[in-house]
Order: structure tokens, then C-alpha cells, then sequence
């Protein structure tokens, strides 16, 4: 087939292109953890079929999801048994002398051609996928969940522990906890003269609430007031997921 000849259809992708936009990786959002009352956003690389060449500088098809039509054919640079990413398969309609055929094409990457946006797609006879290449509704769905299950991991870790610094410069009040009374099983918190200097660091694996206020435990039953401090570090448990999943985590 003539790729130079080639008249495709492909409205569903079209649909679909906005959403695979950032295929390689896309960024989402991390929740915020409530110590650190920050939130952050992680990279997730977007799963893919490894495919090899089946021959030297196989022809590309550089396609505008824009205006649903097919740009231009672009030679690659890839040769015989090299191994590449595909991401999905479209199937278009290929018309020649009068001839109405099926053919497909696997995602590569989104590039700029000819001061277009375009999809750049290599057609399915041109390699050999080593397991099955989802659709685009299967990849989109695939990519959807990943996501939930990368952020709900997140949502779900615990703190092991936090580094905590005075915010004033004039440093943090000490507070001791106390019971009422020795039946009372009310604790109170009580503010020393003392203070942790500005610019000292403690680690901290306890928060205490009482009432209204929280308490950050430094050792040696001293407590500072949460609201005294800022927390420069924070050390978490490891991600609940499963190999396949957690390898799609670019930056965690």
C-alpha cells in the first residue's frame, strides 16, 4: 500500500486525541498529605506494547486530529529489529483505485509537522508487537484507572515521620503534657520559658490533637505547638501497589 495515497477516517480518534494528548507521561495530581498541608504532582508513564521493525526505515503517517485529515508521509529513521513503544491501534479506511480496505496504524507520539499538531502513526504491517495493542478506548481506560490507583495509593500512605523547624526567628515554645489529676484521664498542655532556637530541625513520628490544637512530639516528653513550626521534611511509608503499576511512577 501507497501510504503517500492514503484517505483515513478516524473520528473516534479525533474524540479520543484530546485526552491521549500527553501520551508518553502525564501529570497528575498527588494528594495533599495533612502535615505538610502542601500538595504536589507526580508523572505517570502511559503504558505501551513493545514492537520490532520489520524492515529499514519503515514510512510514518503524520495525521491532524484537528481537522481529520492525513498530513504527510514522514520516512523514520528506524531499522530492521530494532525495538520501538506503540501505544494503541486506530483502524482507518485506505482507498485505492476505487478499493475501500480496513488497515491499522499503532500510536507513536505527538509531533509537530509542518506547524500542525500531529499524531504520528506507523502502520501495523511495518512491525511485530510482542503481546496484543489495546485500542484507544481500551489505552484511555487503561491510563484512567492507573491514575485512580496511583492516587488513591497516595491518599492511603501513612507518615512514618516529619522533620519539623520553628517558624519565628525568636523560635518555638516548649509544651509538657499533664493529666488533670492523677485519676483524670484529660491530658493538658502547659507552655515552658523554654524554646527550640530557630533553625533547629526535629524529627517527629507523633502528632497529638487536643482540643482545637495539635502538638508535634520531639523526645524527651516535649511537645511544640504545630502552629509554631514548619515541616521541612516528610518520610512515608512505601506505596501499597503492585510492581507493574509502581514502575509507571516517573517521579514519586
Amino acid at each position: 500500500m501507497n501510504t503517500r495515497k492514503l484517505i483515513t477516517s478516524m473520528a473516534a480518534a479525533v474524540m479520543l486525541s484530546t485526552g491521549l494528548a500527553g501520551v508518553g507521561t502525564a501529570m497528575t495530581n498527588q494528594p495533599a498529605q495533612a502535615a505538610t498541608q502542601s500538595g504536589s504532582s507526580i508523572s505517570i508513564r502511559r503504558r505501551s506494547v513493545t514492537a520490532t521493525v520489520n524492515s529499514d526505515k519503515p514510512q510514518l503517517i503524520a495525521y491532524d486530529p484537528s481537522t481529520n485529515k492525513f498530513v504527510k508521509a514522514l520516512d523514520s529513521t528506524y531499522v530492521k529489529g530494532q525495538t520501538i513503544p506503540v501505544y494503541y491501534a486506530i483502524t482507518a479506511t485506505s482507498t485505492a483505485n476505487g478499493t475501500s480496505q480496513n488497515v491499522t496504524f499503532y500510536f507513536l507520539e505527538n509531533r509537530t509537522v509542518d506547524g500542525k499538531s500531529c499524531m504520528i502513526l506507523i502502520p501495523s504491517t511495518s512491525v511485530t508487537p510482542a503481546s496484543t495493542v489495546p485500542t484507544a478506548e481500551e489505552f484511555q481506560k487503561t491510563a484512567e484507572n492507573d491514575a485512580k490507583t496511583i492516587q488513591d495509593a497516595y491518599a492511603n500512605r501513612t507518615i512514618k515521620s516529619i522533620t519539623v523547624t520553628p517558624k519565628s526567628k525568636k523560635g518555638a515554645k516548649i509544651y509538657y503534657a499533664y493529666k488533670k489529676s492523677a485519676k483524670s484521664k484529660k491530658i493538658v498542655f502547659k507552655a515552658t520559658n523554654k524554646k527550640i532556637k530557630y533553625g533547629k530541625k526535629y524529627k517527629s513520628s507523633m502528632i497529638v490533637k487536643n482540643g482545637k490544637s495539635r502538638y508535634v512530639y520531639i523526645g524527651k516528653k516535649r511537645y511544640l505547638k504545630s502552629t509554631a513550626v514548619k515541616v521541612t521534611n516528610v518520610k512515608y511509608s512505601p506505596l501499597n501497589l503492585p510492581d507493574d503499576i509502581k514502575n509507571l511512577i516517573v517521579n514519586n
